[in-house]
């Protein structure tokens, strides 16, 4: 158990019963995913995304009817084909069959009862306790969000009974994407909004940070608008700049990344928009961090749209910095999610205020110091700027027994937050007494239309 993905303890052995009790109820668990025959080539990346997702975290995950899939990001043949590969990223698999079986729908003409459906079209997201009707759609972002809160519902189904802090519907829910609200009501009767023409200037879209969401989010903007492999012209008026000085780690990203199937290597940025340019989308790469990145422009600001997808203090500071025209900026902590928008010189708030904590930079880095073993001096080193892991820090910090031996040498160039963070999302458990520690599970997250790391 001490090396299954899914799962991190805080302050607890690996051995610890509670996560030995969360990764049985999510083993025990057979997720059976019935796709609808209203469902059109539009709506399968959705499908693909719904059972990678899955796949990640049950036991076991099955297709009730053969579906192909249409040119897509993973390069999968199938449906089907999506569940082998993820389950190949898996330390271990379930040594028994599972005893438990869900149903969800994906779509609802001619499907059987369920526990879940999944619906919805290009801006409308529906999850509910019967099937959904998948609508006609040119891109199905709003499919794409159902199958992410569909993922949530499977867990706060099977982990409810060990204190996991979800919402279980008790009635269907639909989502506007536009407004980030609910529909109530028939979902026929939901607004149609009346859309901004493209802007006549080209749109300018910088990614500082490349990580888990951020790859999602480029990997959805590609289906959604790519030509070459998506079978219709990409938009000559999008370019795409992915900024990220980080390499790819071959035995954690795969995992923790839902863009990624295996066997990827190399910088971030550049892997991305090799990606990207394969489905026909202008894409430059800068493989360092978004202060170089902006230091290196003919000029200040940046007149496009930036997503921030940084995960730390001085990197937020250099996203504020940029100036962007626009900035998009989300933040996950567990589940928790929040997004934010700022445009520049609006008064309101920056991209950096709503993040940061207001400890001094000295109290963070004795907090990692505390965490990895290394020196207070070597930590605010490490923070400072684009620093990377050396050997000798691995050494030291193999020594204090906080890294197992098969991470020493894997983590050498890498960041301090890759060495502090090995489990990159938790969702706390708690078993009965806020003193009766926390479990968390480490759950794999995919963005709808933006997001970050």
């Amino acid at each position: 158990m001490s090396h299954d993905q899914r799962l991190r303890l805080l302050a607890a052995s690996p051995n610890d019963p509670r996560a030995t009790a969360a990764l049985t109820a999510l083993d025990d668990v057979h997720v059976v995913i019935d796709p609808g025959a209203e469902m059109a080539s539009v709506h399968v990346p959705a499908l693909i995304a719904l059972a990678a997702l899955l796949a990640r975290l049950v036991g076991r995950v099955s297709i009730a009817r053969p579906v192909a899939a249409p040119p897509n990001w993973w390069g999968v043949g199938s449906v089907g084909e999506i569940v082998d590969v993820v389950e190949g990223l898996r330390a271990a698999l379930p040594a028994r069959l599972p005893s438990r079986t869900l149903r969800v729908t994906f779509g609802a003409e001619g499907v059987a009862p369920a526990d879940l459906g999944v619906g919805g079209g290009d801006l409308i997201a529906g999850v509910g306790l019967s099937p959904v009707v998948l609508d006609p759609a040119v891109h199905a972002l709003g499919v794409h969000a159902a199958a992410c809160l569909a993922v949530g519902q499977v867990l706060n189904r099977v982990l409810g009974g060990l204190g996991y802090p979800g919402v279980v519907l008790d009635e269907p829910y639909a989502l506007d994407l536009i407004t980030h609200r609910p529909i109530h009501g028939a979902r026929a009767e939901a607004p149609r909004l009346s859309l901004p023409s493209p802007p006549a200037r080209p749109l300018d879209i910088a990614v500082a940070g490349v990580g888990s969401v951020g790859t999602s989010t480029l990997a959805l903007l590609a289906m959604s608008v790519g030509g070459r492999r998506g079978g219709r012209p990409a938009p000559a008026e999008l370019h795409v700049t992915a900024i990220d000085g980080d390499r790819l780690d071959p035995r954690r990203n795969p995992f923790r990344y839902p863009a990624l199937r295996g066997g990827e290597q190399g910088n971030k940025a550049d892997w991305i928009v090799g990606r990207l340019r394969e489905f026909g989308i202008a894409a430059d790469a800068a493989s360092c961090g978004v202060g170089k990145w902006a230091m290196t422009r003919p000029q200040p600001g940046f007149d496009g749209l930036l997503v921030s997808s940084v995960d730390t203090v001085p990197a937020r500071l250099d996203v504020a910095d940029v100036l962007a025209r626009e900035t998009l900026s989300v933040g996950v902590s567990g589940l928790a999610l929040h997004a934010q928008r700022e445009r520049f010189a609006d008064g309101l708030c920056c991209p950096f205020c709503d993040y940061v904590s207001a400890d001094p930079p000295a109290t963070q880095a004795q907090v990692y110091a505390t965490l990895t073993g290394l020196s207070v001096a070597r930590v605010l080193q490490l923070l400072d700027g684009d620093a990377s892991l050396t050997a000798a820090d691995l050494e030291a910090v193999a020594a204090t027994g906080r890294v197992p031996d098969h991470r020493r040498a894997e983590l050498v160039g890498f960041r301090l937050a890759d060495l502090v963070r090995e489990a990159y999302a938790e969702a706390p458990l708690r078993t009965g007494a806020p003193d009766s520690g926390t479990v968390a599970g480490q759950v794999p997250r995919r963005g709808v239309s933006r997001a970050t790391a």
